[in-house]
């Protein structure tokens, strides 16, 4: 109990990025750990979720933009094209449709409606083959120069099965494989299929022109050389982009432009966020949970942000704090030569906000050996958590509440609370200290309180690690005194002995006899060693265990 009760203190006043006490939790037998957190994302620069908040309580768009990149300031750039890769359709083969009366054309050809062409790479060359309906080839074309394919109304990128998007401007194929789709198209088109992306399109408009232009700056400051293939691509490892519209297989369209996002772009056209005359590298996450975290630039700043909190939260914020479940094959992942965890321990966090802030270390301590993460992207474990700002829920939370309650509450034995509930950190399990004693928890057990000599005795043995393991009663009152059993064994306390460990068969013997109410009445010793065996003296006498005659009585 003693470097739990030191872990769970030296959370409560961490400076800012140093290493803490661990924070160490056993691998629970439910096979997940239960964790509270907060925010979702990496946490760098702009909270949408704030955003929104900022906008409802009546900030503008550049107010809020000032507040997520201190030291930024408002600027414009022209449009320009941009080229985007659509790498959600990167595979053997790409199809194109025009699906209007307008055709597509490629080159000197075209592709009416009815048609599809299909783009696939064979040897150094991409060929383009046309088809009817049942596979009807109408012509193909082997090219060696990237192929460019405009539609009046836009190309729709498919796959075999008819699903795909719409993309305004062209579509070209770098001479590549696996074979590729890049939108070519101008920046502000290339925005209003993000915007409604990141934002959902019924946020504040003020919230919602903070993205475009966040967006924009982003774009900008992340574009790749001209002689890639590419400047950016269409995931959330850039930012997500859609196009216009989005198609089942089934045939079902769904526009990707609303009317409220299409504005947002609009109102703020050309509007960038700019650093020492530059296009700064405008970062943003979902949510912040109440703190940004420090990023690589000297406006990605760590400080407290109130309107992406718990408390600040707009009331559909449903990010700025969440509970989860962390599978302990989750963290498997990271074990060596496909070991188990025994335990996770969180070794640094970065110190800011609650629990000591987001999670920057952690040691998996595994059935083959250790993992040692470093990186708050790891504390997220390939994004089964939404951030790396998350504590773990001690088991049995609730078992210990209602076992505190089952003996008086505030007003019974134990008296108030003196800690919260603080997971234990060799054996699952937890514990909670009271004015006057304690509640442990168990999965094995259930939650029981210990108190007083007892309490005393059990400590001196080793608490829940040593022989007795957890209490598995609360104290018990009899005639003359009182007792706790324990998963290895009993310690019973009377006025004139004091508080006695005693166990196994010699244990057994002794409830044989009538346990204190018999002859040899209460243990004034713990059991100890004697030549061959052991030994535990009563106030009547004594038993004696040894391999070959089992446990012996001897009554005075």
């Amino acid at each position: 109990m003693p470097a739990a009760l030191v872990a769970g203190i030296a959370l409560s006043a961490l400076p800012a990025a140093v290493a803490q006490a661990a924070e160490t939790y056993p691998a629970p037998a439910s096979g997940a750990w239960t964790v509270t957190g907060h925010g979702f994302g990496h946490g760098w620069g702009m909270s949408q979720w704030g955003a929104q908040s900022r906008a409802v309580a009546g900030q503008g768009h550049r107010q809020i933009l000032e507040a997520y990149y201190p030291g930024t300031r408002a600027a414009t750039r022209p449009d320009r094209t941009v080229r985007v890769q659509l790498s959600r359709f990167a595979g053997p083969e790409v199809f194109l449709e025009s699906r209007t009366a307008a055709p597509l054309r490629v080159g000197a050809r075209e592709v009416p409606q009815g048609q599809r062409l299909r783009v696939t790479w064979d040897g150094g060359a991409l060929v383009l083959t046309a088809f009817l309906p049942g596979w009807q080839e109408v012509w193909s074309e082997r090219v060696t120069a990237a192929p460019t394919v405009t539609g009046a109304d836009g190309v729709w990128v498919e796959r075999l099965d008819g699903s795909g998007n719409r993309y305004a401007g062209t579509v070209t194929f770098p001479l590549a494989a696996p074979v590729t789709p890049v939108n070519v198209i101008g920046l502000e088109g290339y925005l209003l299929g993000v915007v409604p992306r990141e934002s959902p399109a019924w946020f504040a408009p003020e919230a919602l022109k903070a993205q475009a232009v966040a967006a924009r700056s982003y774009a900008l400051s992340t574009l790749r050389p001209a002689s890639s293939g590419y400047d950016i691509c269409d995931t959330e490892a850039c930012q997500v982009y859609q196009g216009a519209a989005t198609r089942t297989a089934a045939g079902a369209v769904t526009d990707l432009q609303p009317a409220a996002t299409t504005a947002a772009v609009r109102a703020t056209a050309g509007e960038i966020r700019e650093f020492e005359g530059a296009a700064a590298f405008t970062q943003f996450s979902s949510s912040n949970g109440g703190w940004s975290a420090t990023g690589s630039k000297p406006y990605l700043r760590a400080a407290p942000d109130p309107f992406s909190s718990p408390a600040g939260k707009v009331p559909q914020d449903t990010v700025a704090g969440w509970t989860a479940q962390l599978p302990v094959a989750a963290v498997a992942r990271s074990c060596p030569a496909g070991g188990q965890p025994r335990s996770l321990s969180i070794t640094r966090r970065d110190g800011n906000g609650e629990w000591g802030g987001r999670i920057t270390d952690l040691v998996v301590r595994c059935t083959t050996g250790e993992a040692t993460l470093s990186g708050s992207a790891v504390a997220r474990f390939a994004g089964t958590l939404r951030s790396s700002w998350w504590a773990v829920v001690p088991g049995g939370t609730a078992e210990v509440d209602a076992a505190w309650r089952r003996v008086g509450g505030p007003g019974g034995v134990l008296g108030l609370p003196t800690s919260p509930v603080w997971a234990l950190p060799q054996v699952e399990g937890s514990y909670q200290l009271f004015q006057r004693g304690s509640v442990y928890w168990s999965p094995a057990t259930g939650a029981h309180e210990v108190h007083g000599a007892i309490r005393e005795r059990w400590g001196a043995l080793g608490w829940e690690n040593g022989y007795l393991g957890f209490p598995a009663t609360d104290e018990t009152a009899l005639r003359g005194g009182a007792f706790n059993h324990f998963q290895g064994g009993s310690v019973y306390w009377s006025p004139a002995t004091g508080a006695r460990a005693v166990r196994g068969a010699i244990r057994d013997a002794w409830a044989r006899q009538g346990w204190e109410a018999g002859r040899l009445g209460y243990p004034t010793s713990d059991e100890y060693d004697v030549p061959g065996g052991k030994r535990s003296d009563f106030q009547g006498g004594s038993i004696t265990w040894t391999p070959a005659g089992g446990a012996v009585v001897a009554l005075r």
